[in-house]
């Protein structure tokens, strides 16, 4: 899976899966988790140490913004909980992930708009700059659906895994001599023309550690819906909905509008072009339309994967919002999009929440 990622298959895939689980036909969830995160260490050379200083939203400014809004946040859903009108249909949500779920101040995220709804009660653990493997690998998770039995389970992670401290240079190479996943004939039809070109264009540049990247993002997913859904009744009614992002753009400096006028100043304070810009730059990719068709590439395979696991759960479902930005002006920084924009992604949760609960 991580030597020679594009010749590892489902087959290949559902084998690794199933060699977790034990003679009761329940999976050893932490000892896959143990064994995932270590696959991630590897990908990166990083030791346990770096690994986890390099993943800590508990840290520094960043910290310090994400306790204030989880304390204020849930002060509010426990305020919500206490004043329940008597017969009243709520919908109970548990949120964990990153900044999608949580953009300290400045940006109405994902969370925010939801919270308008004010028939849903929002518990959310989400902490920006959180990795997956280490919210999966901790399981804060379990101890929070377990307390709040909610109706939906809401889950965003994999973008700070893949972008972080300049991570993403490990992905790429300046040669456009990689192994080649698709070809015009391979590539699935559904791709319109444009981004089929991109995607054809960018993999000659990405290596094979973005494939095994995708695959260890696989397992780590799968392995938490198979702990929520086959290794226990608890969680039986309860839906999960994942994301995966939307087509980024790589860019050096500060953006501005005048509908947000602290972005430029947001976004040199968050040092905006070091997630994808710098670590193309790193590896002497420049030419912006290249640079667009890599990153694009990474967001459509990470989705991709996302679906496939949904689909492999009665119980889990995927929001595809790839392409609700259409224009770099819809993006306050590299990796989050502005406040009208996260309201379109909300509304896209909000049909689906209550197409599957209400509706049912």
């Amino acid at each position: 899976m991580l030597n020679k990622p594009l010749e590892f298959n489902s087959t290949d895939f559902d084998e690794l899966i199933e060699s977790y689980k034990s003679s009761n036909n329940k999976y050893h969830v932490q000892e896959a988790f143990r064994d995932f995160r270590e696959c991630v260490r590897l990908i990166y050379d990083l030791n346990e140490d770096r690994l986890l200083d390099t993943s800590n939203a508990n840290s520094g400014m960043l910290g310090k913004l994400n306790r204030r809004s989880t304390q204020i946040r849930q002060k509010k859903y426990f305020k919500r909980v206490e004043n329940q009108i008597p017969d009243k249909k709520y919908i109970r949500i548990y949120a964990e992930g990153d900044s999608w779920f949580l953009f300290p101040t400045f940006v109405k995220d994902i969370i925010d708009w939801l919270k308008k709804n004010d028939n849903y009660l929002i518990f959310s653990d989400a902490f920006g700059g959180d990795w997956i493997t280490n919210i999966i690998y901790e399981g804060q998770y379990v101890e929070g659906l377990t307390i709040h039995a909610p109706d939906v389970f809401l889950i965003s992670g994999g973008g700070n895994d893949l972008v972080g401290n300049e991570r993403m240079a490990v992905m790429v190479s300046n040669k456009d001599n990689q192994q080649e996943k698709y070809t015009v004939e391979t590539l699935p039809k559904e791709i319109d023309v444009e981004k089929s070109n991109l995607i054809l264009s960018a993999q000659k540049y990405i290596n094979k550690e973005f494939y095994a990247f995708i695959w260890t993002m696989k397992a780590q997913y799968t392995m938490l819906f198979k702990g929520l859904y086959e290794n226990t009744t608890k969680f039986k009614d309860m839906i999960s909905i994942t994301h995966g992002y939307a087509y980024p753009y790589p860019k050096k400096g500060n953006n501005f509008s005048w509908r947000y006028p602290l972005q430029p100043i947001v976004n040199a304070l968050l040092g905006s072009g070091k997630w994808l810009f710098r670590p193309l730059m790193i590896k002497g990719i420049l030419d912006p339309q290249l640079q667009r068709a890599i990153v694009m590439t990474f967001i459509y395979e990470y989705n991709e994967m996302l679906i496939a696991v949904a689909n492999k759960f009665d119980k889990v479902y995927h929001i595809d919002c790839r392409d609700i930005p259409k224009s770099q002006l819809d993006w306050y920084d590299e990796l989050h999009l502005k406040s009208h924009k996260n309201k379109e992604v909300a509304l896209s949760f909000k049909q689906l929440i209550e197409d599957k609960i209400i509706n049912g």
